[in-house]
């Protein structure tokens, strides 16, 4: 879990941990046209080998 939500965690060494965070979709409305709906890419987040959030699945 990291920022309320679970996440994947991409790696894992001895000083540290990257997660990747899912972010929220975004609504584009174009001038002329429907809504579009944008996923964006996952935001890799460093978790520090001396944080207090458990690091899973390791």
């Amino acid at each position: 879990m990291y920022a309320g939500q679970r996440c994947q965690v991409i790696r894992v060494t001895e000083s540290a941990a990257v997660v990747a965070v899912v972010q929220k979709p975004r609504t584009i409305k174009p001038r002329f046209g429907k809504p579009v709906t944008i996923q964006p890419a996952p935001k890799h987040a460093w978790i520090s080998a001396q944080s207090e959030i458990p690091i899973l699945n390791r």
